[in-house]
């Protein structure tokens, strides 16, 4: 099985089922509300652990009652959780509003974002990175590995080097070219493609000069695709370490996130 190391996040998700769309003014009733991990780091990890990978992840948790479970969680997951560090403090929620539509509001604490790092070396056959702030020598160790796939940060965010970066169509530039130019500002000269998912619409594959559409598996009915972006960039880097080319493996990673999400609809 491959070794990846996924580095970003790992959060205690508290989702909100409103029963209705949020309005300015209005006021709202939800149906449910629950409590599970969840975060960049976390998902992706989790997919990659189903498609068989060992999975080292490098985040962070608090060490208060909820952080110290959150650990053991991870752990008998399968998770490697030696590069999590424990930090002083109380764990607080992040606060997700899901409308009956599946449009979803994220309401995170003020500086929620912590510099990421590691001791030692690290050795893994692929890399997954979803995180903003990264000190020098994660960045050195993210550099020496064969294969890296970044999230494109939608904040100030140290650049580290990538081979494929993977974004949400809106999350970026109308026009490829300035989006390209962005993009490579994070991930540097290793940079090979710019992946875009567009929801039901077709993922835009773009290296720098040329463009390809990849149509999306068949679309599945949910009101829920908290984690789905993860999950795609999991199965993706997986399918790369399988041998498959980035078309290919888009398709692939389509296909298999269609099926969680079928599963969990269910």
């Amino acid at each position: 099985m491959p070794r990846i190391i996924v580095i970003g996040s790992v959060n205690h998700d508290r989702i909100w089922q409103l029963d209705a769309p949020l309005v300015s003014g209005g006021r709202i009733q939800f149906s449910s509300r629950t409590t599970r991990l969840g975060g960049g780091a976390f998902y992706t990890g989790r997919q990659l652990l189903e498609l068989g990978a060992d999975v080292a992840i490098v985040s962070w948790l608090m060490r208060d009652e909820q952080g110290q479970a959150a650990l053991q969680s991870l752990a008998a997951d399968g998770f490697d959780t030696e590069h999590v560090t424990m930090v002083p403090g109380e764990t607080a929620p992040l606060e997700i509003l899901l409308e009956p539509g599946g449009e979803r509001t994220i309401v995170a604490p003020a500086g929620r974002s912590r510099s990421l790092t590691v001791t030692g070396k690290l050795v893994a056959a692929g890399v997954y990175v979803n995180a903003l702030v990264l000190e020098e020598h994660l960045v050195e160790q993210i550099g020496a590995q064969p294969l890296v796939v970044s999230q494109f940060p939608l904040k100030p965010a140290t650049p580290r080097p990538s081979d494929y970066v993977i974004s949400s169509r809106d999350d970026v530039a109308d026009d490829l070219a300035v989006a390209w130019l962005r993009t490579g500002e994070i991930a540097g000269s290793r940079l090979k493609m710019l992946v875009l998912t567009d929801g039901t619409r077709p993922i835009m594959l773009f290296d720098g000069a040329t463009a390809i559409e990849v149509e999306p598996a068949a679309r599945v009915e949910t009101t829920n695709t908290i984690g789905a972006g993860d999950r795609f960039a999991g199965s993706f880097l997986f399918a790369l370490l399988e041998g498959l080319a980035a078309a290919a493996a888009a398709r692939e990673a389509s296909r298999i996130t269609a099926e969680w999400l079928r599963r969990r609809g269910g």
